[in-house]
Order: C-alpha cells, then sequence, then structure tokens
C-alpha cells in the first residue's frame, strides 16, 4: 500500500471509531506497564488515554497523526484505543514496529480471522465490567486489554470484580 492509499484508508472512519477511553478502563492495564519508558497513544482523540496514563506518572508522546505512515522518534510502548473498523490493521503494524503493546479491542475481536492472526501469542486482560464510552450509563459492548511483550502473568488474565471499587 502506498503512502498516500495508507492516509486516505486511515482517514475513513467507522461508527464507532469516535469513542474515547475513560480513566477507568485505564487503571486496570497500569500495574502491568513498567516505570521509566515512554509510551506511544497512537490513537489519541481527545487525550482521554494519555491524561490517564500521565496521571499516573507515565510519558506519554500523543500526536494526531497518520498511524500508519508515522511513528515518534522516541517511544518503548505503545498504549491505545484504536478505531474500531481499523482493529486488524493497527494490530498488523503493531506487530510489524516490534516493540510491546497493549491495546484496548472489542472481546469479540477473538471472532475476527483477521484479529486473530494478528493475536497469536499475545496476552489478554479482561476488564471486570464493561466500559461506558459514551457516558449515558449503557456500555452494549465488552472490551479487553491485548498485549504484546508486557509479561502479564498469564495468556489469559481477568481483573477480579471482587476487589474492583
Amino acid at each position: 500500500m502506498s503512502p498516500i492509499q495508507a492516509m486516505t484508508e486511515s482517514s475513513r472512519r467507522g461508527p464507532y471509531d469516535e469513542l474515547y477511553t475513560p480513566a477507568g478502563a485505564v487503571s486496570h492495564l497500569v500495574p502491568h506497564l513498567p516505570r521509566g519508558r515512554v509510551i506511544w497513544e497512537s490513537a489519541p482523540g481527545t487525550g482521554s488515554l494519555s491524561d490517564a496514563l500521565r496521571s499516573h506518572g507515565f510519558k506519554v508522546v500523543a500526536a494526531q497523526q497518520d498511524y500508519f505512515t508515522w511513528e515518534p522518534q522516541e517511544w518503548d510502548i505503545q498504549v491505545t484505543n484504536p478505531p474500531f473498523s481499523k482493529k486488524a490493521q493497527w494490530l498488523q503494524r503493531a506487530n510489524d514496529l516490534g516493540k510491546p503493546w497493549a491495546i484496548l479491542l472489542p472481546v469479540t475481536s477473538l471472532g475476527s480471522r483477521a484479529c486473530q492472526v494478528q493475536l497469536v501469542g499475545a496476552d489478554i486482560l479482561f476488564l471486570p465490567k464493561r466500559i461506558d464510552f459514551t457516558g449515558r450509563r449503557a456500555p452494549w459492548f465488552a472490551v479487553a486489554w491485548y498485549t504484546r511483550d508486557l509479561r502479564l502473568p498469564q495468556q489469559i488474565n481477568f481483573v477480579d470484580p471482587r476487589r474492583v471499587e
């Protein structure tokens, strides 16, 4: 794919691509992120995920750039909530970059062959409840943090709902 095709492709948005990440979704991932590393938030949107990571003391690079043609000069780990319509392509690019990542995706991504291919060997952190992305108190789908090279305790991990406020 040429850079112009990639830019055109990455600028198209699906109907659920503008759902922003509340801090509650980030708090479950924070214990698994190594300290002292630079995090690239590759789909910053309004900046809520970046702000949440910064509030936990992480250095975050976030820029509204075309993910498929750009990357920051300095970064160690990618943490993001990408446009859902581009989840398989996002995973492929994340893998191609060859650095650790944590990507928030719908649990149903496990049923997508295109995502399955990119998730071979990944670890998953299932959240204790559905995340309210809209603020309407009616979350309609479950998400999980899919990770690579973050050394989660097991390949499949669950946040214990009995220990969540």
